[in-house]
């Protein structure tokens, strides 16, 4: 009976994603400048607006002048000429700076009831992120880059201690790219290209519906390796990357309090991406002769109209795998955004690592999210994430599924300034908790 339960939840898990993920294809579309959403609607690679091609951390002149004016007051208005008449994040003209800085309000923890009363925790301001970055690029072809995020013990010297297992407080890396259509080399401690990188900390999609709060990968999760990339048309991006499974082994310890799962030295990563476009409608610029315009049939001056602009909906969607002896994480995404500000994707992770001795930790998590940008400086977004995770052992057989609602905002007051308010409704077997939540996020 049990072994049944356990087997409906998987089923309806993949209906879910199955009908999650063609729904995506068949009716929304995604817009955007530097996040997976902007990415979208823009039809802009990640790698036009960051200098890890898979997105997040330091922006390249284009990221960074894709938002330095976003703001519902732009700095000219408040007075603070300087700031707005900035023309670019770099210094000397080779080096290139940025940061990211990320704090969140919300209630930490789940509620508990004692008898007929329910307590909640407490409201809380947690530092998600304090990053900053910095790009050297000697020659137009070669690229190196560095960032930091010191980690609660940074200040006693121990720059490896973080806030999750596997999680790291530097990366650095080399990238040498040999054509305009040629593939690019990157060589350093990174993270390795799998997914979608998203910037919202908090999603499911690489949570664990055991443990919501300790993320399978973490936010700065980097390992050393080498990746090839190669691009030699707009619409299609692979990737092939060695890495070491040093951090990914502590992940995997974290989760294996009573059994040993003993990965290999080394992980091979891959991905691949299409991103086709497509337009419709649109015309040139046009003149009238004046000859419909009845009521003023003797002025034959030409009179220049203005050009209709196409529909355009960019694309975006694909495969990747990471593998590491018992350790196989898959991910399918896919996207849709039209350039009128509309985006929707959804993505699956599935992760699977069986022991030799046929105990099993797996999990699979959906994400479905549409987002809408009203304006530059105001988006609206929305999404749905489930999170299914089963642990089979000699002696215990755990299944956890959990539901993430959440609603809200992309609010831009000024430029290098996001306010992100939003409602999130958790779901599980044993609660269900909804709390207003709060994100502040600072860049440049």
């Amino acid at each position: 009976m049990a072994s049944f339960k356990v087997r409906k939840v998987w089923e309806q898990g993949v209906i879910l994603s199955v009908l999650g993920l063609c729904f995506t294809l068949g009716f929304y579309s995604p817009n955007a400048h530097s996040t997976p959403r902007q990415s979208l609607t823009a039809g802009t690679p990640c790698s036009g607006c960051h200098f890890s091609p898979n997105g997040g951390g330091g922006r390249t002149e284009l990221g960074w002048g894709s938002m330095n004016k976003v703001g519902a007051f732009t700095y000219d208005s408040l007075g603070l000429s300087a700031l707005h008449e900035q023309k670019s994040n770099q210094i000397a003209g080779m080096a290139t700076v940025g940061l990211d800085l990320r704090i969140q309000g919300a209630r930490l923890g789940n509620p508990s009831k004692e008898g007929t009363e329910v307590s909640y925790p407490d409201f809380s301001w947690i530092p998600m992120q304090f990053q900053p970055y910095i790009a050297i690029k000697p020659i137009s072809a070669l690229t190196l880059y560095g960032s930091v995020m010191p980690g609660p013990n940074a200040m006693d010297g121990d720059l490896d201690t973080q806030v999750y297992a596997g999680m790291s407080t530097y990366e650095w890396w080399a990238s040498y790219k040999f054509g305009p259509t040629a593939p690019t080399l990157r060589i350093g401690k990174f993270q390795p290209t799998f997914g979608i990188r998203h910037d919202d900390h908090t999603m499911l999609l690489r949570g664990d519906a055991l443990k919501r709060r300790f993320p399978i990968i973490p936010p700065n999760f980097t390992e050393i390796g080498a990746e090839i990339g190669y691009q030699p048309k707009r619409w299609f991006r692979a990737e092939l990357g060695g890495f070491q499974s040093t951090h990914l082994q502590e992940v995997v310890d974290s989760r294996s309090a009573d059994e040993s799962i003993n990965l290999a030295p080394y992980a091979v990563v891959s991905r691949v991406s299409f991103m086709p476009q497509f337009s419709w409608g649109g015309a040139d610029a046009s003149a009238s002769d004046g000859f419909d315009d009845f009521d003023n049939f003797d002025d034959f001056e030409s009179e220049s109209a203005e050009p209709a602009l196409p529909l355009v909906m960019n694309t975006w969607f694909g495969l990747s795998s990471y593998l590491s002896d018992q350790f196989h994480l898959l991910n399918g995404f896919m996207g849709l955004g039209f350039n009128n500000g509309l985006s929707a994707s959804a993505e699956l992770s599935f992760r699977d690592n069986p022991n030799e001795g046929q105990k099993t930790f797996q999990q699979m998590n959906t994400m479905f999210a549409v987002n809408y940008a009203w304006q530059d400086w105001l988006v609206l977004n929305a999404r749905v994430e489930r999170g299914q995770t089963q642990r089979l052992t000699d002696t215990l057989d755990e299944v956890a599924v959990a539901w993430q609602y959440v609603a809200g905002l992309e609010f831009f007051p000024v430029p290098y300034m996001e306010i992100r308010p939003e409602y999130r409704l958790i779901d599980t077997f044993d609660y269900r908790f909804g709390q207003a939540t709060v994100q502040l996020h600072l860049f440049y």
